[in-house]
């Protein structure tokens, strides 16, 4: 028996901002002068391309989430010891770097969600999971409990270090695994904690208004202006984060789609908040002129508000 649920959310696609050229003549010797300084603005700005060895390999196909390779993960224990969490994503997220952060769950959905990424979860205690987990960061999910059909099957290395195995779904997919085994300093909430019953890390502080508005408005600002280094900043990324995360393949592009999920004028209004997560809601039009109002929804990681979800409401 499998039980599904399913969620249905617009996409909404990029569009790129028009420029115009001045008509001035510059003045002489200005124009080398101009050549060299863009040159060097180049250089300054250019990001070293991340790349690192696929610590994941599999496929999966599906009708509600659909077909994709995944390629990366985290794994780390699940909140209370029972078991291990194994999360995986057909992008690369730069896991090397964020394997060992407090929060690597938290920051991992944030990639996600900026790399609209498509994922797969398990919790394994003793090598078996309870639930199967698919989903996308803005489309269709599910979640289902092994309740006889035996429709899936895992294993998993004892190792105090690594989470070393495989996941073998009938008729549907598989992947394996080798990730290092992250150490959170804090009850990290995994997809299918949120997609049963909407968890949340109820030992963390419950965010003020204030600081989840300053979040927003630094993240929203950052965004629009498509200005990556200053939007994993506001996200809470340290510098060698922020650094492998823009040398990602196809993260600008990524960027480029991730903008438009923030609306102009955008100004914070509602607000709620539970232990460990915070929510305001900003209305207003994207890039194409759709208007939208949408939910805006952060994170407890240590002194730092992290966006892992957007839920988008078309008006």
């Amino acid at each position: 028996m499998r039980n599904l649920c399913l969620d249905a959310v617009a996409v909404c696609v990029a569009t790129l901002a028009m420029w115009g050229c001045g008509k001035e003549q510059p003045a002489p010797g200005a124009s080398g002068k101009a050549t060299s300084n863009s040159a060097q603005k180049v250089a300054e700005e250019k990001v070293a391309s991340y790349t690192y060895p696929a610590p994941v390999k599999g496929h999966y196909k599906e009708i509600n989430v659909g077909e994709f390779d995944v390629v990366d993960g985290i794994a780390y224990p699940a909140s209370g010891g029972a078991g291990t969490v194994v999360y995986v994503t057909d992008k690369a997220i730069a896991s090397p770097m964020i394997a060992e952060s407090a929060c690597p769950m938290t920051q991992a959905r944030a990639v996600s969600k900026l790399r609209d990424a498509k994922y797969l979860e398990v919790t394994l205690v003793h090598g078996v999971s309870k639930y199967f987990a698919a989903g996308t960061a803005f489309g269709g999910s599910s979640r289902e409990e092994e309740v006889g059909g035996h429709y899936w099957s895992s294993r998993m290395k004892a190792d105090p270090d690594r989470a070393i195995g495989s996941v073998v779904y009938k008729g549907v997919g598989n992947f394996d695994f080798d990730l290092p085994l992250s150490k959170p300093k804090v009850n990290e909430v995994s997809e299918g904690g949120l997609s049963q019953d909407g968890s949340s890390n109820v030992t963390a502080p419950t965010p003020t208004e204030q600081a989840v508005t300053a979040a927003y408005r630094a993240v929203h600002d950052a965004a629009l202006k498509k200005n990556l280094k200053g939007l994993l900043a506001a996200l809470g990324f340290e510098a060698t984060q922020v650094a492998a995360i823009r040398g990602l393949d196809g993260i600008d592009a990524d960027l480029m789609v991730y903008s438009d999920r923030f609306l102009t004028p955008g100004v914070p209004g509602e607000f709620n908040a539970i232990a460990g997560i915070g929510t305001v809601r900003g209305e207003g039009m994207n890039s194409k002129g759709k208007k939208f109002a949408s939910y805006y929804h952060f994170a407890t990681c240590g002194d730092h508000l992290v966006l892992v979800g957007i839920g988008e409401n078309p008006m």
